[in-house]
């Protein structure tokens, strides 16, 4: 069965500025999307309200109705990385004189074509070309002949690169639409490491369910190491992701969710696991960390009661996932250093945080039904 995936809605000026760390410039020059026939235009790219007036215009050459064609991706991830020979250190000695050192240990990582300097790592680092590692990767996907690219950009500055590879078909179980996807990540600024994971594209919300939630089929990490370079190769050749396989095994999942019955009773038992109002020896919080739970629980519970993302499942399982996930996706903290809400997302997937999360929140529901659950 299809299903088909509401449009984007864009959000209102706050919601853009807690969003992403980067420019709107930077977003519109540096991400392509496609199927937007589908969904519409990404959040950045028009139908927010500015002091300036309304943005109207799709920017030329972000925006696809079918998949991002290849040469646009290859074009956006073609960007040369080597690196410098030494870093060279100035400054001031004991009597105030000007001196140079270098360093031959710390090899700069820089864009070969602009100069821009992404890092400095110890001489043994490797880097991962983001073309080869991750657009290279698109042909050994076993469904290749469906799989389509629905979304690729850089982030930080280039310092990132992410690509979404995915089925242009839709699925529904149980009500629950959803569009299997790969995600692959990688960087130059020492952020994180190359890595891989499945999930799926819910269209109730931009939520994301790591695979590895059922023992992922496919999850690999491979870090910048002196011979990881040979790795990468051998996992673009050897690592098949059959993104239909990811699809049957994720719906089972949500059908089992949606066949487990949760009174509203066990969902404020669960929310008492999931946001305590008190420490774990039983005394009372303090004011101040009270105020913030109890705000929390108010949201989780208007989601659960209220909101179509979760409500449309009230009184099951797949409801109750649906909290914690909509709630930690939208709702959940970041740091600065995390950078803004659609970085620290893109991160959290990438790196399993997201699937952990999920995992946790099924388990303390598997308490308090005290079974144990298809996730947990």
């Amino acid at each position: 069965m299809t299903y088909t995936l509401p449009a984007l809605p864009a959000p209102a000026v706050p919601d853009i500025m807690e969003k992403s760390a980067e420019t709107m410039t930077w977003l519109r020059q540096n991400i392509k999307v496609g199927y937007v026939s589908e969904r519409g235009p990404a959040w950045w790219a028009n139908g927010a309200i500015t002091k300036d007036g309304t943005w109207d215009t799709i920017p030329d050459g972000s925006h696809f109705e079918g998949p991002v064609p290849m040469e646009e991706v290859r074009k956006l991830l073609d960007i040369p990385l080597v690196k410098a020979t030494a870093t060279f250190a100035e400054y001031l000695d004991e009597n105030g004189q000007r001196q140079v050192t270098k360093d031959t240990s710390v090899l700069p990582v820089i864009n070969q074509r602009t100069g821009q300097v992404f890092s400095y790592p110890k001489e043994g680092y490797k880097i991962h070309p983001y073309l080869e590692t991750l657009a290279g990767f698109i042909g050994r996907i076993l469904d290749d002949d469906q799989v389509g690219v629905g979304s690729v950009g850089l982030l930080q500055k280039g310092g990132v690169a992410f690509l979404q590879a995915r089925l242009p078909e839709h699925f529904e179980v149980a009500g629950y639409g959803y569009v299997p996807y790969l995600m692959a990540v990688t960087s130059a600024n020492l952020s994180r490491s190359t890595s891989w994971s499945t999930g799926i594209l819910a269209g109730v919300c931009d939520n994301t369910v790591n695979n590895a939630l059922r023992e992922a089929l496919t999850q690999l990490k491979i870090r910048h190491t002196k011979n990881s370079g040979a790795t990468v190769q051998a996992a673009r050749e050897k690592l098949g992701i059959q993104l239909t396989q990811v699809a049957e095994d994720m719906g089972e999942t949500i059908s089992a969710l949606a066949d487990v019955e949760v009174s509203d009773k066990q969902f404020r038992q669960w929310l008492d696991l999931m946001v305590p109002l008190v420490k774990a020896d039983g005394t009372p919080k303090t004011p101040g960390w009270a105020a913030v739970a109890e705000e929390k629980r108010g949201e989780m519970t208007r989601l659960w009661t209220a909101d179509e993302k979760a409500a449309t499942w009230n009184g099951t399982g797949l409801g109750v996932f649906q909290v914690a996930n909509t709630y930690r996706t939208w709702e959940g903290g970041f740091t600065k250093a995390q950078g803004g809400r659609l970085e620290h997302n893109l991160a959290s997937d990438a790196l399993g945080v997201s699937a952990k999360a999920d995992l946790k929140a099924m388990e303390l529901l598997g308490e308090v039904l005290d079974r144990k659950l298809v996730m947990a």
